[in-house]
């Protein structure tokens, strides 16, 4: 008995340790389409309003389809994953999200249609360190960092 009690404690001290590190991330995330209008920041957990560069949305709209423009949300969640081995993140999101990401890092060549018929994991599209960096110069306004 005194183990389960030993157990949730540490499991209620890990949800408020992981908690606080992710005090970074969106409280909501912006349409792209609503992005596109100037409505450009979102808030922070630790209720910061973050700001998405327009450069970025320029960039994000020229190879989004535009049917999807109203179903991609910024910034962009990368959630690193340190089970998953060293320097491992995951792009978190829908499809559409997984898409925008690879094509801006020019790692799939095709369009959205070709991009849909591809058989993917579920909800896993792995990146590393290296991607990441690349990633980040691309869009640091649209992308934020996750700690799982």
């Amino acid at each position: 008995m005194k183990n389960l009690e030993f157990d949730d404690k540490l499991s209620n001290f890990l949800k408020y340790e992981i908690d606080s590190i992710n005090s970074h991330l969106p409280k909501k995330r912006v349409p792209l389409n609503v992005a596109l209008k100037g409505y450009n920041v979102y808030v922070s957990r630790d209720n910061s309003q973050l700001y998405i560069d327009k450069k970025e949305i320029d960039l994000l709209l020229s190879i989004c389809p535009s049917e999807k423009e109203k179903e991609v949300l910024l910034p962009f969640l990368i959630i690193r994953r340190r089970d998953l081995g060293s320097g491992t993140y995951v792009i978190s999101g829908e499809l559409i999200d997984k898409f925008l990401v690879l094509k801006a890092l020019d790692k799939f060549e095709g369009s959205w249609g070709e991009f849909v018929e591809i058989p993917h994991p579920k909800h896993l599209t792995f990146l590393y360190k290296p991607d990441l960096i690349a990633l980040r110069k691309i869009l640091p306004t649209s992308t934020v960092i996750g700690f799982a």
